[in-house]
């Protein structure tokens, strides 16, 4: 009990401070949205920051030679407040553009029947929702349940969807800006998050296997 409420102190609360300051923020820039839009707005840039700050910690440890861990508390919180806010980021989204027929994210009516849709709009949502599909197990198989369960390797590999669910975000990210003809958020946040994040992984593997070497 001591340790959950130092989490939700140490971590969660500084979290939650942080998302509606960020949302505070954001309101006041986008004041005219209707209350789903800027939810979902709100939402979908937050947890991207907050889910690529996750991806992160582990080769900033390396780079900085300190400990790291199969898994922390603090990198596994991250983790959850980001994935949360992408399922309601996902769920909101699914009540912007087509309200009251949330199918017509996934499928094309036409005379003949339905068909799937496979243009800028249906990828955008079909890669979300895989995306959202893979963070919610993600977020059911983060605690020591499922990691004593699963025994840490099995665990380990699980987790690694987390670098699938990433790369499908920024999909999801690329086909709606040009679906709506707006690349400035793709070039000036996306492409430079999708750098920063390639770069230091890249560097954490050739570290990893550095050290391994020398071992």
């Amino acid at each position: 009990m001591n340790e959950n409420i130092t989490r939700l102190k140490n971590h969660y609360l500084p979290l939650l401070l942080m998302i509606l300051i960020t949302g505070i923020l954001f309101y006041f820039k986008w004041i005219n949205l209707d209350t789903v839009t800027y939810i979902t707005q709100a939402t979908g840039y937050i947890s991207l920051i907050i889910l690529t700050i996750s991806l992160l910690i582990g080769p900033l440890n390396l780079l900085l030679k300190r400990k790291n861990p199969l898994s922390t508390y603090f990198r596994r919180d991250i983790s959850i407040t980001g994935g949360i806010l992408a399922v309601i980021h996902s769920v909101a989204g699914l009540f912007v553009h087509l309200r009251g027929k949330t199918y017509l994210y996934f499928l094309n009516k036409s005379d003949d029947g339905y068909s799937i849709r496979l243009d800028n709009f249906g990828l955008g949502n079909y890669t979300g929702l895989i995306s959202a599909l893979i963070i919610i197990l993600l977020i059911i198989t983060s605690n020591d349940y499922f990691l004593k369960k699963m025994n840490p390797g099995n665990w380990k590999n699980l987790q690694r969807l987390s670098y699938l669910m990433f790369i499908l975000t920024l999909i999801h990210c690329y086909f709606y800006r040009i679906g709506k003809d707006n690349l400035n958020t793709l070039y000036f946040l996306y492409i430079p998050l999708l750098i920063i994040v390639l770069a230091l992984q890249t560097m954490g593997i050739w570290l990893r296997r550095k050290k391994f070497e020398v071992n």
